[in-house]
């Protein structure tokens, strides 16, 4: 479609969903996502015939942001609730089909939308998928400000099974991030190496109030830990009818627990 100056068509015409353009026996209609993502795009362009503004250089080491066109606008009440709820039907689709396997129209079907209007509140479906994943940090963060003991790690296949969605995500993202070239593959080398330290803290902990041998090799049984962990999850999502995984989380934490105490 041909871009044509303001001075051409008159009779603009809002309603909630689209912005409708009339003038000379011709009628153009924009999704209202759309109509602003392509105003953001058209303000990139300076007033002189055409010519790119002059962009400040980037720095060596900075990391390149992907722009969205809702980045350059003030965020109101109605934007967010439309941006909240992107990032839960994202949440759950990437959970059922993969990163690999959703589709742009596939989310903008479930959420009432365009892809285009998809694209004017995160600007590439990459970066969608980091937020996707913030999102879901935020939503299950851990609460480490009383101190997490061994017997506090009972209580996460109960917590797991009560965010399966959460954990679904995980586990279908992190088989998509195998490969060093894919999206999330240092995400998740960091995440499991933080998951490790996580453990290997509690068990120092556990070791200074002796409740854990001085002999236990802490960095083995954080591999085991959450190994362990992981492994139950994989078992529970595939078959949920015949893995309890509440029951075998606090069984297994009980006897490692038994295991690691002082004789």
């Amino acid at each position: 479609m041909a871009l044509v100056s303001n001075a051409q068509w008159h009779g603009l015409k809002y309603s909630h969903e689209c912005i409708t353009f009339r003038g000379g026996g011709k009628e153009v209609s924009f999704d209202r996502e759309e109509h602003f993502r392509l105003h953001d795009a058209m303000t990139e362009i300076g007033a002189g015939g055409g010519r790119s503004r002059t962009r400040r250089p980037r720095a060596k080491d900075e990391p390149v942001r992907q722009r969205a066109g809702a980045d350059a606008r003030t965020r109101q009440a109605r934007g967010t609730l439309r941006r909240q709820q992107i990032l839960d039907a994202a949440v759950d689709l990437f959970a059922e089909k993969g990163y690999r396997g959703s589709g742009l129209a596939a989310l903008a079907d479930r959420v009432g939308m365009t892809a285009t209007g998809l694209l004017y509140y995160f600007g590439t479906k990459r970066r969608l998928l980091q937020e996707v994943v913030a999102e879901r940090d935020r939503a299950d963060a851990i609460d480490t400000s009383e101190g997490l003991t061994l017997r506090s790690l009972r209580d996460l296949g109960r917590h797991n099974v009560e965010t399966a969605t959460l954990v679904r995500l995980y586990v279908v993202l992190t088989a998509e991030s195998f490969d060093p070239g894919d999206p999330l593959h240092d995400f998740f080398v960091d995440r499991y190496e933080t998951a490790r330290d996580l453990v290997r803290s509690i068990l120092a902990a556990e070791r200074d109030a002796r409740r854990v041998r001085r002999d236990v090799d802490i960095d083995q049984i954080a591999h085991e830990v959450i190994g362990v962990l992981m492994g139950l999850e994989i078992q529970w999502l595939t078959d949920p009818e015949r893995v309890d995984l509440a029951s075998r989380v606090q069984y297994y934490v009980d006897r490692l627990t038994k295991e690691l105490a002082p004789r």
